[in-house]
């Protein structure tokens, strides 16, 4: 079942974070994943959603979302994007098991 990377990024420099913007797609391919959406405008319908970018990706399963999160190719490029804002990384599972009642 395939599973989806969500991130929140509130970037505040955005050129130093541009490095980590190019370097990122090809090595997301390369374990799989693939972008739903990207920096894509938000619409905040509830909660403190302002000046957040949201960042979609699928991946195969969670253990391909997850051999990429902790590989060290990514860790390499994750220091790309220190001290350029603030994220939140959440993974989920795509495969529903129960309703939300």
């Amino acid at each position: 079942m395939p599973a989806y990377m969500i991130v929140e990024a509130r970037i505040t420099d955005l050129p130093r974070f541009r490095a980590y913007a190019e370097a990122n797609p090809p090595l997301v391919a390369r374990f799989g994943g693939r972008y739903l959406a990207i920096r894509t405008a938000t619409e905040p319908l509830e909660g403190d959603w302002e000046g957040a970018k949201v960042v979609i990706s699928e991946w195969p399963d969670m253990d391909a979302a997850r051999r990429y999160w902790h590989s060290p190719e990514y860790a390499a490029v994750k220091r790309l994007r220190e001290g350029t804002g603030t994220f939140r990384v959440l993974l989920v599972d795509g495969l529903a098991t129960e309703t939300l009642a």
